[in-house]
């Protein structure tokens, strides 16, 4: 655990996720329970984003006003979308999210001329900031995820930023993001504390490493890895789902629910 940690916190570090993303399918490949899968690296992100975030604030590449507009309006959807858990079936809702970042993916290779250029960030509005760490916290919420994999891109799609200070203002929102995710979670039983603190002891000391690499990256390595890494974690996560839709189908039922939280498939 300390290892996948350590993977974790380098990832997060770098790309400016939260780690949660990731981390899920890699623990259920080791066996680990879906619903303890899923949540139990949320509280990890906290510290992660910390981590990263404090590298990358030394540094002046985070865009506090926006980060903090958006985990205004992230809170309230992360609450919304965790709650959500105990009655909504997530499959449908994974499988587009997984088919938003392979899209991202490839729209970062194809070229982001504007952010490539060093262009200021792009002037939202209040509300429309708002709305967008809403509909993020919702996703965050629902995922168990500390919302860094959707912040990214839209920072670079919508607010024109460059690589770094789009993880760089990530970070900083996630960290904001994981803590009341982290609170419901913890309530409905869903988080394994002891494993999520072994996955912490690996996670800080890379996540220092992975944003001082960041830093050091030209803006053009910086988009074409997050492109990869992307498309890389897009095409997993669907096909995750897919075989996950095999199982318990699209909708799914009580049953299935109560089987899934067992870690039983129900074939």
């Amino acid at each position: 655990m300390i290892l996948v940690g350590t993977v974790l916190g380098f990832l997060s570090g770098l790309f400016g996720v939260g780690g949660s993303a990731v981390a899920t399918p890699v623990l259920r490949l080791l066996g680990i329970s879906p619903f303890i899968a899923l949540a139990t690296p949320l509280p990890v992100a906290l510290p992660t984003a910390v981590a990263g975030g404090y590298v990358y604030w030394k540094e002046g590449q985070v865009s506090s006003r926006i980060a903090l507009q958006t985990a205004l309006g992230g809170v309230p959807g992360v609450i919304l979308g965790a709650l959500f858990t105990e009655v909504v079936p997530g499959r449908a809702l994974m499988a587009m999210t997984a088919i938003f970042v392979l899209g991202v993916g490839i729209r970062i290779m194809i070229g982001l001329p504007a952010a490539e250029k060093g262009a200021p960030s792009k002037k939202l509005s209040f509300i429309v900031t708002l709305f967008i760490g809403f509909i993020v916290g919702v996703f965050s919420g629902l995922l168990a995820n500390g919302g860094g994999f959707l912040l990214v891109p839209a920072y670079l799609l919508l607010f024109k930023m460059q690589p770094k200070r789009a993880a760089a203002t990530s970070l900083v929102a996630v960290a904001f993001l994981a803590l009341p995710g982290t609170i419901v979670h913890a309530h409905l039983g869903h988080i394994d504390w002891i494993l999520a603190l072994w996955l912490t002891i690996g996670v800080l000391p890379f996540t220092w490493l992975g944003a001082k690499l960041a830093l050091r990256l030209s803006v053009s390595s910086a988009r074409n890895l997050f492109g990869v890494f992307m498309i890389t974690f897009g095409l997993f996560f669907l096909i995750r789902t897919l075989l996950r839709v095999q199982d318990y189908g699209w909708l799914g039922n009580k049953q299935s629910t109560i089987e899934f939280r067992k870690g039983h498939p129900k074939k």
